[in-house]
């Protein structure tokens, strides 16, 4: 009975709230001369709890893992401005419904706004001391920690978690101060009074995050004519200079809606599958728990998941704590780390993003790695390591966990430095959703069965008795002998974002009147979704007018990169040939008939900004103007427009060069051809997998395709059936 006693009490010093770990001890150490500063937070909760004493240690414990990046210091002057700011938008929106504030305009605040222009830019220029690397363990205060601490303990009590079941949860959504590596200025408190009237006691997480993405909004709207002189740290989210700064926007977002009781952690993608830029966004649990993603604070949770985050490739949370399972603590003492994963701050996601197995890869190459990885391609023709795995020496194999299927990977390793291919490229292959793999956003937890895979003499071999007749594994074969003829339209599939633009262009109007701001007659009605490149509409139209405007049914922006007006000869105007409508093929140019009609051109009615990009023959340049419009000065019949809604010039472009190349062990050019209509057809091309379009004149956005049956099926985006 007394030795079960004794080892009662043991078990009790070792598991007690005030038992420091030796990973603890090591942190006080690094600490050096703010040891005492963490002793003091520890001193501080060591009778609180063991929530309270737990979060302390975790949080110093790891504090040797994060830094500010660089120094930002502002002059009390911003944070009377940025309250005026906030004052402004609690006097001008408080009485305006939350659904109505997102489309406010509200032109009579015009002159204020400009005034606060010139208030904001003499401004003193903030001080900013870049790749300072200043360690947490050595300049974080007591203060400032037990303040965060004592806030995180405020949302544990208000939602009434359980230790067991929402701990973890809690050290990596809740209890952080921080994100990734901005400067610590201001303490959670601090950063909660600014938004708890807006955000705290609202219904749901959904609706907070609405309130948030509003209030930024708005608050760029007021900031419209500011001109930073340099990051203002947390103010960054109130200026419209750094909207598009994801990693920026994430990480004070992640910051503001922590501090007033919304789980949210960041995440990110190294490379999305059909660009070469990453991408960082927020993720927090919706009504059912089920975590989601959103860029913040532009979109509420899942509001750009179709869009844009369904296309991320690899996807990585960055955590407060270190990870074990990661290349920080698994390479060799002398083992080469890419950048992007030398930090143990990270947790592999991807699970979550799309259906994912464990691959097998056997290892044949000479080294004492610990750790291979998996890459993709840039349109630089480079490599870009996204993912890694562990190798097991004793069985010369390579395990990958969470390679999501349908997506083009290539197996590499270190040498120093160097790159080195390690087998070829290859992709494991779907035609459709496997049901035993959880799809994408529907899951928090890596199943414990999930799919395990090994490639054996090139094909895939199943764990257990299971066979996955779905599941291919495709590598990138190309056959020199055989040759085929290839029609191409485009090197860039069309993207997401403009076809949101051509729909919003069903039911724009072609308005013609005699007075500029007088009544106007309606001539024509788009009535079905614009396509991507010029086009011509014809409408019956007798009479004569001085102004032509071409404006949207809802007030959205026309997003127009050309327009052309068209009618018959006017001794009166300036007239010129009409542009070519395109052709994307021989037999269409065989059949193409001479335009009778003349381009009529006026001046371009100042309906916002640059209205002329809207005539000027460049399609890289649009409009955004709700309307646009020409005034010819004396009136003048017009019968027919041609147009092109904004796009991203991706298509086939007369007068280009163009570079064919095909993947065989590397990409290897077939010809280049001058393009002198919107297609380009190559002959006797090699019959491979895997091809690339490129550009040699203008444009960046390019991306690898297949060719089957005549028709291109884009890497990643289109569906290729197999």
């Amino acid at each position: 009975m007394k030795l079960i006693r004794l080892w009662g009490i043991l078990l009790f010093v070792l598991t007690s709230c005030n038992f420091r770990s030796s990973d603890l001890e090591e942190a006080l150490v690094l600490a050096g001369n703010n040891r005492s500063e963490l002793e003091a937070v520890l001193d501080h909760f060591k009778d609180r709890g063991k929530v309270a004493y737990e979060s302390a240690c975790f949080l110093i414990t790891n504090m040797q893992y994060h830094e500010s990046k660089d120094e930002i210091v502002l002059d009390s002057l911003y944070n009377s401005y940025f309250i005026h700011t906030d004052s402004l938008y609690r006097g001008i929106f408080s009485k305006i419904p939350l659904n109505e504030q997102k489309e406010y305009k509200g032109r009579e605040y015009d002159s204020l706004r400009l005034t606060l222009g010139d208030i904001f830019n003499t401004l003193p220029a903030p001080q900013i001391k870049s790749g300072v690397h200043l360690s947490d363990l050595q300049t974080v205060k007591s203060d400032f920690l037990i303040d965060n601490i004592e806030e995180a303990i405020k949302i544990w009590e208000a939602n009434e978690y359980d230790y067991r079941k929402d701990f973890d949860f809690f050290k990596e959504f809740i209890l952080p101060y921080r994100t990734t590596n901005e400067y610590l200025v201001h303490k959670r408190s601090e950063i909660r009074k600014m938004y708890e009237s807006l955000l705290v006691d609202t219904a749901s997480i959904r609706t907070q995050i609405e309130h948030y993405k509003i209030y930024v909004d708005k608050c760029r709207w007021i900031n419209h004519h500011t001109k930073p002189k340099g990051h203002l740290g947390i103010y960054d989210l109130f200026v419209p200079k750094f909207k598009m700064d994801c990693h920026n926007m994430t990480n004070w977002s992640c910051n503001v809606l922590r501090a007033c009781g919304i789980p949210t952690i960041y995440e990110f993608t190294p490379k999305w599958t059909d660009r070469d830029n990453r991408h960082f966004w927020c993720v927090s649990p919706d009504s059912i728990g089920i975590l989601q993603p959103y860029t913040a604070p532009d979109n509420n949770i899942r509001e750009d998941w179709e869009s844009d985050i369904k296309y991320a490739g690899k996807v990585y949370r960055k955590t407060y704590g270190a990870q074990k399972n990661t290349p920080y603590f698994w390479a060799d003492e002398d083992e080469f780390i890419p950048e992007s994963f030398k930090t143990p701050l990270l947790s592999d996601q991807t699970f979550r993003y799309h259906q994912t197995i464990t691959l097998r890869l056997p290892f044949k190459v000479d080294s004492h790695n610990n750790i291979a990885y998996l890459a993709m391609f840039t349109v630089d023709n480079k490599l870009v390591p996204v993912g890694w795995g562990k190798i097991d020496h004793s069985k010369h194999e390579i395990i990958f966990e969470q390679v999501p299927l349908n997506t083009l990977f290539f197996p590499v390793c270190y040498d120093a430095d160097n790159m080195l291919p390690i087998a070829e490229p290859f992709i494991i292959y779907s035609s459709s959703k496997l049901k035993d793999i959880p799809e994408p956003l529907t899951t928090n937890e890596l199943p414990r069965n999930v799919v395990d895979v090994s490639v054996v003499d090139g094909k895939l071999s199943f764990d257990k008795q299971t066979k996955w007749s779905d599941l291919k594994y495709l590598t990138l074969n190309c056959d020199t002998s055989q040759k085929i003829r290839m029609h191409l339209l485009r090197k860039y599939p069309q993207k997401r974002r403009m076809k949101t633009f051509y729909e919003k262009l069903n039911g724009a109007c072609l308005l013609g009147g005699n007075q500029e701001r007088g009544e106007y007659d309606t001539l024509c009605t788009i009535k079905e979704m614009p396509v991507p490149y010029l086009q011509e509409i014809a409408f019956e139209n007798c009479k004569q007018y001085r102004y032509y405007r071409f404006c949207t049914s809802n007030s959205e922006p026309v997003n127009i990169a050309h327009m052309e007006f068209l009618g018959n000869y006017s001794p009166n105007h300036n007239c010129a040939i009409p542009t070519a409508l395109p052709v994307f093929s021989e037999e269409e140019l065989v059949r193409q008939k001479s335009c009778q009609l003349y381009r009529i051109n006026g001046v371009p009615i100042r309906t916002g900004s640059k209205p002329e990009y809207a005539f000027d023959n460049n399609y890289n340049t649009y409009v955004g103007a709700a309307s646009i419009g020409m005034d010819f000065k004396t009136p003048v019949q017009i019968t027919s427009i041609r147009f092109v809604p904004r796009n991203a010039n991706n298509m086939i472009v007369p007068g280009n060069s163009y570079m064919l190349l095909y993947y065989d062990g590397e990409w290897k050019e077939h010809k280049v051809l001058r393009a002198e209509h919107q297609y380009l057809d190559f002959e006797n091309v090699p019959v491979a997998t895997l091809y690339w379009l490129r550009n040699l004149t203008e444009g960046k956005e390019e991306l690898p395709f297949f060719y089957i049956d005549g028709k291109q099926y884009f890497l990643h985006i289109d569906t290729v059936l197999l």
